[in-house]
């Protein structure tokens, strides 16, 4: 009796593992279907969008290339006028290149070749934008700081030259650069600016700035000697210098009065509150201007701020101020759209890349 009993709980309990053994093998079975279907309708998605992108390409193989027309007569090109921004050039101003991390090095000879540069370059530039725009009129804009001139104790220490030989030797390059844009150009206008380096006094005048300026002294005696019949001066007689081209009004000044500390935003927002507050009183289309060594298009703006020709130095360390390689800017005004249709730098930086 007992051992039937015994035999009974152990076919009991053989009862009980096939079933789980059962429901395990039922459970697996299950998921492994469970992911074959997945794995089915994935299969099938996949097949429609290959099946989609297909018959996308089939139904792009009937397109045959449409060809620009050609015009009948030779395109018309708008009248126009190129500006050549020259300034910041602190020609007889020293760099050494111990004080700059070896990111620059300046003197009058690096500052002849620099402005022989800008010369070539703006003139193939010159050549290039009349093949898109009929360019006879080139307007070269003197904007002071062409000299360091004294007015600190070590822009005196850091001068190859005195005020007034610098002024001589800068005056022969522009006298050269003038010449060349007679001879290229059909109407050459000069227009200037003096900037705060070139004065004799120690501390920046207002109402006689002018009359302390080695600049505009050098301006005033380049007009009077000017021999080429299509050169024009406009030699500014205060700070803004309004110059009117054919309707569009530029202004030019060197960029002292325009107050920037440095920040977020760089030139942009005073420039802007400058130039609504002078707006408020002879609106311009455009201004130019130089001082911060920053090249700067702002179309919106509607300005232009020049680079400079002594590129970096220990100053512009000193105040953190961004590198940037020696440059000048270049000026394309449209005047039948009455707009400026382009505003590039032209870099003379030759000598810092050897090549």
């Amino acid at each position: 009796m007992a051992r039937r009993a015994l035999t009974d709980a152990v076919a009991a309990d053989l009862a009980d593992d096939a079933a789980l053994a059962r429901d395990a093998e039922l459970t697996r079975l299950r998921s492994e279907v469970a992911g074959l279907k997945a794995r089915y309708k994935a299969a099938l998605g996949q097949i429609d969008r290959e099946r989609e992108r297909a018959d996308a390409l089939a139904g792009l193989r009937g397109i045959q290339p449409k060809r620009a027309a050609k015009r009948t007569g030779k395109a018309k090109r708008h009248a126009a006028s190129m500006v050549l921004l020259l300034s910041d050039v602190h020609c007889e101003e020293r760099v050494d290149p111990d004080t700059v991390n070896g990111l620059n090095s300046y003197d009058l000879d690096v500052a002849d070749r620099r402005i022989d540069e800008l010369q070539e370059r703006f003139f193939l530039l010159l050549e290039h934008e009349r093949r898109l725009a009929n360019i006879r009129r080139v307007v070269v804009w003197l904007g002071g700081d062409l000299i360091s001139g004294h007015i600190h104790d070590d822009t005196a220490e850091m001068a190859q030259l005195a005020p007034l030989a610098a002024t001589r030797w800068i005056g022969e390059r522009c006298r050269g650069l003038i010449d060349a844009a007679a001879d290229q150009a059909d109407e050459v206008i000069v227009t200037t600016s003096s900037g705060n380096h070139g004065r004799s006094t120690e501390k920046l005048r207002v109402g006689t700035e002018m009359e302390h300026s080695f600049e505009q002294h050098l301006y005033l005696t380049l007009a009077g000697a000017e021999s080429r019949d299509n050169v024009r001066w406009q030699v500014g007689t205060g700070y803004l210098n309004y110059l009117d081209l054919d309707g569009f009004t530029v202004r030019f000044h060197h960029g002292h009065a325009v107050r920037y500390g440095g920040g977020v935003g760089g030139i942009t927002i005073p420039t802007n509150k400058a130039n609504a507050a002078w707006d408020a009183i002879r609106r311009a289309d455009l201004s130019c201007f130089g001082h911060w060594h920053q090249f700067s298009w702002q179309r919106a703006g509607r300005y232009v701020s020049n680079g400079s020709v002594i590129g970096h130095s220990a100053y512009a360390t000193r105040i953190k101020a961004a590198y940037e390689p020696p440059c000048q800017a270049a000026v394309v005004i449209d005047h039948e759209r009455r707009e400026v249709t382009k505003a590039f730098p032209v870099f003379c930086d030759r000598d810092l890349r050897g090549t």
